[in-house]
């Protein structure tokens, strides 16, 4: 995906850009659990953990230091940017993984979709995620197939490598998938259903005409 410091013009998001922890995500899900809040931990693998665990209480007070709770009493609430975030995946119905795995590194990044908002989603080391709201008509498979086309040609100047794509829903168990795998002479394959005898994705060569974008949005885009 394009640079994210330089998505915020494009999007016209009126929410800047947020850093935020996994333990951070954890106690944002427990103050406001929703329809969306189990698809949300399934896509980003994360636990189901009691708002008493040390992690929500963890997420909870740094939160608290970074202003992003209002406290009255004994009342708790979000607000700004965590307020906005904690909507988002707890009414989320639908998710976008796409993932580059290339020589010694792997780089997953999300888009997510839900009534009360949109928005990208990158993973950082350590646990840390940049998580940027996007304006209501922004298309996310726009965002998947330039990310797959951005990735693929980095790959392909770095020796070869994977670029994994899936769709989740909360209406269905199982992901849709769409992989293309970049080989070292550049040649592009791409993996997806139906499975082979083996029970693996089915590969088929991609020709040169082919966009990797185009053909992984046209899987992801399909009915379930």
């Amino acid at each position: 995906m394009t640079d994210p410091s330089s998505t915020e013009t494009e999007t016209g998001s009126a929410t800047p850009a947020y850093r935020i922890t996994s333990h951070e995500i954890l106690t944002l899900l427990a103050f406001v659990p929703g329809a969306g809040t189990s698809l949300t931990r399934r896509v980003l693998g994360l636990a189901e953990l009691a708002d008493d665990h040390d992690l929500v209480r963890a997420g909870l007070g740094t939160l608290n230091v970074r202003d992003m709770l209002e406290i009255n009493g004994e009342e708790v609430s979000l607000r700004g940017e965590a307020k906005v975030l904690a909507q988002i995946f707890s009414t989320s119905s639908q998710w976008y993984d796409v993932t580059r795995i290339g020589p010694g590194y792997t780089s997953p990044s999300y888009l997510v979709g839900s009534p009360a908002g949109r928005a990208a989603v990158f993973l950082r080391p350590l646990s840390e995620y940049l998580c940027l709201p996007l304006r209501e008509d922004v298309e996310l498979l726009d965002f998947v197939q330039a990310q797959v086309d951005e990735a693929a040609a980095a790959l392909g100047n770095q020796g070869g490598g994977i670029v994994s794509s899936r769709r989740y829903s909360a209406e269905t168990a199982d992901p849709v998938i769409a992989n293309i795998k970049v080989l070292e002479d550049g040649t592009l394959q791409l993996a997806s259903a139906p499975l082979d005898e083996d029970g693996q994705l089915g590969v088929r060569d991609l020709d040169e005409a082919q966009q990797p974008g185009l053909a992984v949005r046209a899987l992801l885009a399909a009915p379930a």
